[in-house]
């Protein structure tokens, strides 16, 4: 009984099975044959069973029909087009290879009287270049538009053709060729007398300096000043293939501007010029007295010639070249000369005299005169301490621990020969140690001090002396002549972090040199006297103190341009290329065109002040070109607003000038 269940049960479940694999079946049958219905394919015994059958055409629509059509006679365009830029590819080829083109002669008016030559129709060449008889079946429906006149090109047709009819009427002849005047457009502009009538050849108008080739800004660049609030009027730009004679662009090139920091360019090319990269700033040791048992019984004298990069490393060299000639005490006094340079103090330029920017040169330059404080707070009490021990120098501290604040005020008053730095207010245990830096003593007063606090860790022997300023006696016996680095090594520096005080060392360095007294005077004229045996004169220029730390300092944007130019020309191209800050990457440009394609080919000198923000430079653009650019801005808002638009320009640069959207004035 129990095996005829389990047999029922096995013969129900072997129907079920085969029912739903017949539904199965049935159900993609009529799957099919819809599929079937809809491409309009009637399905027979070989398609059901799976077997290959022969296709049977399908009717094309209209619609269909005439998109085959069109799309053929597309490829057929497309086909003649690659085959006729293929031929034209051959037959320029050919034609390169066989002989250069000939340059096609120009023909000179015979009749005076005869109409002008700019109304005259084209006069089609005998034989035109390979390039254009390809192109002229492509164009043989196509008139190309004239391209637009700017207006100095409208106003100098307008003469020219009231010339010719004056002449016509009057019957008179055409001048003579050699009475024609040379002139540029801007002539038309500046004539003295509107009434008279200008007349030039083509020979005349070539003796000329090129113009440039672009005379206004891009249009990105404009809608960026636009954008700022900003004129054009205050801005020069100027633009150059550092291998073509004629500027890419001049925008306001030639008129005379604050050119701030960019001043460092020309000191820079003439330090270069007249020192020499490899020239390095000596300082000399004299003794006066005799040297028994390793006392000098007598003055230690120390002179310097204004190296602009003498700090705790190079006196450490000196005093331990001072213990190799058998000194460990000196009885005398210590005296320092400075005579080398004669500057003045010029005081603050902008009522802020302790700034780092505001230092003044001295043949005696330590540290870059700057005095460093640190600020700390441990526990309840607040801790002030110089890292720049200075004679006479007292530090007073009333400075209180808070919960909140870290700017403490500090004061400097001289009561005598003594420089007193108080420093006050609040300072919170958050704020961990500060460092300020602040320019309050003489350098030879900050030497003196660090040689007070290093004589005995490097010397190993006693300072005892006093402080004193003067010349080197003629009679003082030579000890010791240390040098600074090469000015090739020191030039990145001033340049790439613009570093005033060291620029203006540079340019008494140059004055010395010439004249034997380092004034400012005597450095402005040398540089002036070397650019001009470099061919490049430049008669607005107006140096004053060679770093740009001037409102009376003068120059133009091609005169820039001009001088970066030579430079490259010139054997310092790469030591001068080097010194500058590369865009997106180090120094005053670290932090500009980074997202661009001007990051790592920009070489620039920037330079800001109150009402100017300037930069020139050299561009390796992307079409394999190298560039030369200058900017030279003067506008109150400059400073703050005219940065976007700056980098837009520069990126056109980059871009080879490519773009011929520009702003009309």
């Amino acid at each position: 009984m129990k095996f005829e269940k389990l047999f029922l049960i096995l013969l129900g479940s072997v129907f079920t099975i085969v029912l739903s694999t017949s539904v199965r079946a049935a159900e993609k049958l009529s799957s099919m044959e819809a599929v079937w219905n809809s491409v309009g394919v009637t399905p027979n015994a070989a398609q059901v069973n799976n077997k290959p059958v022969a296709k049977q055409p399908v009717a094309k629509t209209a619609a269909q029909k005439k998109a085959d059509e069109k799309l053929a006679r597309q490829r057929a365009i497309w086909r003649a087009k690659w085959e006729a830029q293929q031929l034209a590819k051959k037959q320029k080829n050919a034609a390169v290879a066989r002989a250069p083109v000939a340059k096609p002669q120009v023909q000179r008016a015979v009749n005076a009287t005869a109409q002008p030559a700019w109304k005259k129709p084209p006069v089609p060449q005998a034989k035109a270049p390979v390039r254009q008889i390809a192109q002229q079946p492509r164009q043989q429906n196509k008139q190309q538009a004239p391209k637009p006149l700017t207006r100095e090109q409208y106003i100098w047709r307008w003469k020219q053709q009231q010339l010719k009819e004056k002449q016509l009427a009057g019957n008179t002849q055409a001048p003579a060729k050699n009475a024609i005047p040379t002139f540029t457009n801007a002539d038309i502009k500046r004539a003295p007398n509107r009434s008279t009538l200008l007349t030039s050849n083509r020979k005349a108008f070539r003796q000329n300096k090129q113009p440039a080739a672009i005379r206004s800004l891009p249009y990105t660049v404009k809608t960026k000043l636009q954008a700022a609030k900003l004129s054009t009027n205050g801005m020069s730009a100027y633009v150059q293939d550092v291998n073509s004679p004629k500027p890419l662009l001049g925008h306001q090139e030639t008129t005379s501007r604050v050119p701030a920091s960019v001043m460092k360019l020309i000191t820079s090319y003439a330090a270069l010029g007249t020192l020499g990269p490899k020239y390095r700033w000596p300082l000399d040791v004299y003794t006066k007295g005799q040297i028994r048992g390793g006392t000098l019984q007598g003055d230690l004298i120390i002179k310097g010639y204004g190296s602009p990069e003498f700090k705790q490393v190079e006196l450490r060299k000196v005093l331990q070249g001072i213990r190799n000639k058998g000194i460990r005490n000196v009885s005398g006094r210590v005296v320092f000369d400075n005579t080398y340079f004669n500057v003045p103090n010029q005081g603050s330029f902008d009522g802020k005299s302790q700034s780092a920017y505001n230092a003044q040169p001295d043949a005696l330059l330590y540290n870059e005169r700057l005095s460093s404080f640190q600020v700390r707070s441990t526990g309840k009490r607040v801790h002030v301490s110089t890292s720049t021990p200075t004679h006479n120098l007292k530090i007073v501290n009333r400075m209180r621990t808070t919960k909140r604040g870290c700017r403490p005020h500090i004061k400097v008053s001289k009561h005598g020969v003594q420089t007193v730095v108080t420093f006050s207010g609040r300072f919170s245990r958050r704020c961990g140690t500060r460092s300020y830096h602040r320019v309050i003593s003489r350098p030879a007063e900050m030497i003196y001090g660090a040689m007070q606090a290093m004589w005995k860790r490097d010397v190993g022997g006693k300072l005892n002396t006093r402080f004193a300023m003067g010349k080197a006696p003629a009679n003082a016996r030579p000890l010791l002549r240390t040098y600074s680095r090469t000015l090739a090594e020191i030039l990145p520096t001033i340049d790439k972090d613009s570093n005033n005080v060291m620029a203006r060392q540079v340019m008494l360095t140059i004055g010395a040199k010439a004249t034997g007294q380092g004034t400012q005077r005597n450095g402005a004229n040398a540089i002036g006297t070397w650019l001009a045996s470099r061919g490049l004169n430049f008669p607005e220029l107006r140096i004053e103190n060679g770093s740009g730390l001037s409102r009376t300092a003068r120059i133009s944007a091609k005169h820039v341009g001009d001088l970066l130019v030579d430079a490259y020309r010139s054997p310092y191209r790469n030591i001068l290329m080097q010194s500058l800050a590369v865009a997106g990457v180090d120094g005053t440009m670290k932090r500009r065109l980074k997202g661009t394609g001007v990051r790592g080919r920009g070489f620039f000198k920037t330079g800001t002040l109150r009402d100017v923000r300037s930069i020139a430079g050299y561009v390796k653009a992307a079409d394999g070109k190298t560039y030369v650019m200058a900017i030279l801005h003067n506008d109150p808002r400059a400073k703050r607003r005219a940065l976007a638009a700056h980098d837009k320009l520069i990126e056109w640069v980059y871009s080879g000038g490519r773009s011929n959207q520009v702003a009309m004035r």
